[in-house]
């Protein structure tokens, strides 16, 4: 597997940010580098979450991790890495190791401005990578090699009291080792703008949001089935435009609305090259649609008790897939403090992923998928905490008329050290 590109995109990060905090003074005590290592024994009775095809094994992963923090008085920059090696106790040509680094910098040269920049780089494999952010998997035999950079900067600026003004730019890569999984670039770009609402309404803001995405999918394969190449590309635009406002309803309570509507246009690229006909076949159809956007937020900080509610409804891209669906979000979950030193947590997660049925361009989609879990935490002492958790997955195939259902339980054991501290 390339796994050089990630790690020299990693070091040149650390190097950086090394520059940046002054080698002088990276004793200080404003500053962590911290070291962990988890030991996480899993049980999944369906790995791939098929119906027709459940794996059930022992999962072991041992994930070491390096964090480095730099606090000033004008920015904060962060470095981490973290390796995951798993071993399946029956499956062993799953076994492989997943790579995750991040970098990011906050700033505020000055009282007006505020500057942010972030960058992530990652190399996972295992086919469930997404079931519990996005309510779909990657429907594979075998591991497939998900290679992703992505990038973003934002900068704000105070314009007076009651008035401020934002710009962020991001960019997302991802490349698969399969060929007929589609590779993906994303590219985004938001304005916004806030007002204070106080005279009107204590402790809020109005604001307005206006994005543009692009995303690019492609796949260049050949089917022996069919003694054909294809060529298969697909390119959505996507305009957006949110107004809301954000209100600390109390200390504790805080509520953030977001509402408006959206315009997409779609192309879709298909040429077929059958090897002993000289004529290919060539595809080209575009689609454009208009949906609704809208998130809320809502968050509640108790002294023993948090608790959060999501509500999202966005057109969002399908990772490996020529396509882009509508995706609602409903998660809702909470944290309670038992005792000083041990917690438990519970939340619950629902997505409807589904496109439009009259988009010829892209294949039908329309999945329902249910996450129910909860856990434990003890912090053993200042060095080691033990962790346990279970989560029941239902997905539901609209268009296939099937469901899936799997069980996930982990014991997690985490060593960790703040060398600086």
């Amino acid at each position: 597997m390339k796994r050089g590109p990630i790690r020299i995109l990693f070091f040149t990060v650390v190097v950086l940010i090394l520059i940046a905090a002054d080698l002088e003074t990276i004793m200080a005590a404003d500053n962590q580098l911290i070291t962990s290592v988890a030991l996480i024994h899993e049980y999944n009775d369906n790995i791939r979450l098929n119906v027709n095809n459940e794996l059930a094994d022992n999962i072991t992963t041992v994930a070491p991790k390096l964090k480095l923090v730099r606090h000033s008085e004008r920015y904060t920059v962060s470095a981490d890495g973290k390796l995951e090696f798993y071993r399946y106790q029956d499956y062993d040509e799953l076994d492989d190791m997943d790579q995750w680094y991040n970098g990011s910098l906050e700033a505020r040269p000055t009282e007006r401005w505020q500057l942010g920049a972030d960058a992530h780089a990652s190399d996972d494999n295992r086919p469930d990578r997404d079931l519990e952010t996005t309510g779909l998997i990657l429907n594979n035999i075998q591991n497939i090699q998900r290679r992703r950079i992505n990038a973003g900067a934002s900068a704000n600026y105070t314009i007076s009291e009651l008035m401020a003004s934002g710009v962020s730019l991001t960019f997302n890569r991802e490349n698969f080792d399969d060929s007929q999984t589609s590779d993906r670039k994303d590219y985004h770009a938001a304005l916004s703008m806030t007002r204070s609402l106080d005279a009107w309404l204590a402790r809020t803001s109005g604001q307005l949001h206006l994005s543009y995405s692009h995303y690019e999918f492609e796949r260049d394969y050949y089917k022996p089935s069919t003694l054909s190449r294809y060529i298969d590309d697909y390119e959505v635009d996507n305009f957006s435009l949110t107004v809301g406002a954000l209100s600390a309803i109390t200390e504790r309570l805080d509520l953030t609305v977001d509402l408006g509507g959206r315009y997409a246009v779609s192309e879709r690229y298909l040429e077929v090259l059958p090897t002993y006909l000289p004529a290919p076949s060539i595809t080209n159809e575009d689609y454009d649609s208009y949906g609704f956007v809208g998130r809320i937020d809502f968050s509640y900080r108790g002294e023993r008790f948090r608790s959060d509610l999501l509500l999202s409804h966005d057109l969002q891209p399908v990772s490996g897939e020529n396509n882009a669906v509508n995706r609602t979000t409903v998660r809702a979950g909470g944290r309670l403090r038992l005792l000083e030193r041990l917690s438990a947590n519970c939340y619950i997660r629902w997505y409807r992923n589904e496109n439009d049925e009259d988009d010829t361009s892209q294949s039908y989609v329309d999945t329902q998928t249910w996450n129910f879990g909860g856990g434990l935490r003890w912090v053993i002492s200042n060095n080691f905490d033990l962790a346990a958790s279970y989560v029941y997955t239902f997905l539901d195939d609209r268009d296939d008329d099937t469901s899936a259902y799997r069980n996930k339980a982990m014991l997690t054991l985490e060593a960790h050290h703040d060398w600086l501290e």
